[in-house]
């Protein structure tokens, strides 16, 4: 009777064993739905990152901000890049949910993408929109720079470097993206209220086409016989298209063009003193709260936020993330000091004109 309960408990023993070592197996299988280990033996929060385009280069900065603070926090990123392409994006959310993501971050292709937030809210998936709103969606956070104070910065800008006065040239970014309606809105409230300022030709540039931003240029200065003092310009991307242009007419440094995000192609034009001015977003600081704040939803926890924003469903929760003023004044403490390591060096700014740096 004693050897039958001893072989009886040894079974029970090996039993058990394999239950949990088929347990264990079951969370590091890499299969869709399951999640590795994290810290203390924990399951690994995955964050499903949907980014717009990897057309223009800061995204790959943001990218690598948001990777070291999941590494730290011991978080998952799952990554797809959707190139400017909205059903793209949604089939990418569509295959991020499949792959059991605990919150999805988005920098949206459109502001009008509420039906790929409905899928992540209806899977139970928290939703982040990053650097972009999405309208009319239930997104539990919105992280953003201050895009009316790029606008303000520009027009500022633009304002001093006229003496208040002349013919300028809005051009404007992608319509469908609330970044470009809002740095619009600063231009409206700024410079159209001005009555010493013409605004002689004014468009939207879906994509913020560079290409699309050379034609309106080439078309403003055609149809004003090169009286244009000023090119309120969105990005540094439509910048370059500028440049093109006015340098075709001889007219690089006697005209202002303003920019965003310090690019290396506009830091150049800067150094060569053909763009005025651009406008840095601080990067670090949106990326990693954004990352911070996706593994306090993951647990059901409420991010702290700066203010609220009004997307036509809901006032979202907002991160808001600062800007500064790039020009070459302070272009080498740019390079030197506050760009992130690997966004430009001197010797890429410096091709044309000598190294104003002192290095």
């Amino acid at each position: 009777m004693a050897n039958q309960k001893k072989r009886l408990f040894v079974v029970v023993m090996l039993l058990m064993a394999l239950l949990v070592a088929a347990c264990g197996d079951k969370s590091t299988t890499g299969e869709p739905g399951s999640k590795s280990s994290g810290k203390n033996g924990d399951k690994k929060i995955r964050i499903g990152i949907a980014m717009k385009t990897e057309v223009q280069p800061r995204w790959k900065f943001d990218m690598q901000y948001m990777q070291e603070k999941a590494d730290e926090l011991g978080a998952e990123l799952v990554v797809q890049w959707a190139n400017d392409d909205v059903s793209k994006q949604s089939n990418q959310v569509e295959n991020l949910l499949s792959q059991g993501i605990d919150v999805l971050v988005i920098v949206p292709v459109s502001d009008k993408t509420g039906p790929v937030v409905d899928k992540a809210k209806s899977a139970g998936v928290p939703v982040i929109a990053y650097d972009a709103m999405i309208q009319d969606s239930d997104i539990d956070l919105y992280v953003t720079r201050n895009n009316y104070k790029v606008g303000e910065l520009q027009a500022q800008a633009a304002l001093k470097y006229t003496g208040g006065k002349g013919n300028f040239v809005l051009l404007k970014g992608d319509p469908a993206t609330t970044v470009a309606q809002g740095i619009a809105k600063a231009y409206e409230d700024i410079l159209k209220k001005d009555s010493n300022i013409k605004i002689v030709a004014e468009q939207w540039h879906q994509n913020w086409s560079t290409e699309r931003a050379l034609k309106t240029a080439e078309d403003a200065l055609s149809a004003q016989n090169d009286n244009i003092q000023a090119f309120i310009s969105s990005n540094d991307g439509m910048a370059m298209g500028i440049a093109q242009a006015v340098k075709g007419r001889n007219l690089d440094g006697k005209v202002f063009i303003s920019g965003l995000d310090v690019e290396v192609g506009s830091a150049r034009l800067i150094a060569e003193g053909i763009q005025t001015m651009s406008v840095w977003t601080k990067l670090a600081d949106g990326a990693q709260r954004t990352i911070e704040a996706a593994v306090q939803l993951a647990k059901g926890e409420t991010p702290k936020s700066d203010e609220t924003t009004n997307n036509g469903k809901k006032d979202v929760p907002t991160l808001a993330v600062d800007v500064m003023e790039v020009n070459k004044d302070n272009l080498c403490s740019f390079i030197n000091e506050i760009a992130p390591s690997g966004w430009m060096t001197e010797k890429e700014v410096f091709v044309n004109v000598p190294n104003a740096c002192g290095k």
